[in-house]
């Protein structure tokens, strides 16, 4: 990906009032932003959409939860180097259980815009 044109980030978030949060928080520093929907067609919109650059993950929805998406896109041979930042509740079992399937980083809920945006800088290799 060219420095010029904008990283894609595939953003899934079951909570849509979240979804639009972030879409306006990375948008308006200079991120593409895919909507992943609920999570279950996720690994279908990244052989579709074209080069994505972040996954981010707040949670999906029914029939596929979050660590069964992270575990198949690990095991996914042309997605599995893909980085992954999982947006978990503030439980410490499920941040295991994502560093567990395989994110990247995770960021518990609630969490501050400029540390959300610091994670997506670092796992997407962009400065600020």
């Amino acid at each position: 990906m060219s420095s010029d044109s904008p990283a894609r980030i595939l953003l899934v978030a079951k909570d849509r009032r979240l979804w639009s949060l972030l879409e306006r928080l990375l948008t308006g520093t200079g991120f593409a932003v895919v909507d992943g929907g609920g999570g279950a067609e996720t690994v279908a919109l990244l052989d579709r959409d074209g080069p994505i650059g972040l996954l981010i993950c707040e949670r999906t929805g029914p029939g596929l939860d979050e660590v069964a998406l992270f575990e198949e896109i690990r095991a996914h041979p042309v997605h599995r180097l893909l980085p992954i930042l999982a947006l978990p509740p503030a439980d410490p079992e499920c941040t295991v259980q994502a560093l567990r399937a395989g994110v990247d980083a995770c960021l518990a809920k609630p969490f501050h815009p400029a540390e959300f945006l610091a994670q997506v800088r670092r796992l997407t290799g962009r400065q600020a």
